[in-house]
């Protein structure tokens, strides 16, 4: 079982994910798209393989910092997500 201070890596890219496509201000008359998005982090993984061979990612951000002579060496991660419009313009 994956720590409980972790995310599953699926949910984590879901939160990432749900991002609105267009900001709109009616009032302003102002309207932004995001077209693509990154996000790039330093975390903490825990890998844990169950009996039958599943395996099981979770991450999260480095929790605390340690000082120490050595610092702990920090997992990095990074995520891009572009936006594509199918034929139908969606």
């Amino acid at each position: 079982m994956i720590d409980e201070a972790f995310l599953p890596f699926h949910e984590i890219l879901g939160r990432m994910l749900d991002v609105p496509s267009d900001l709109v201000d009616e009032t302003a008359g102002v309207r932004s798209s995001i077209y693509e998005c990154s996000i790039e982090s330093p975390v903490e993984l825990d890998i844990v393989v169950d009996e039958g061979g599943a395996v099981s990612i979770g991450l999260v951000p480095p929790l605390y910092r340690v000082d120490t002579t050595f610092r702990p060496a920090y997992h990095h991660v990074r995520f891009t997500a572009r936006r594509v419009e199918d034929d139908d313009g969606r």
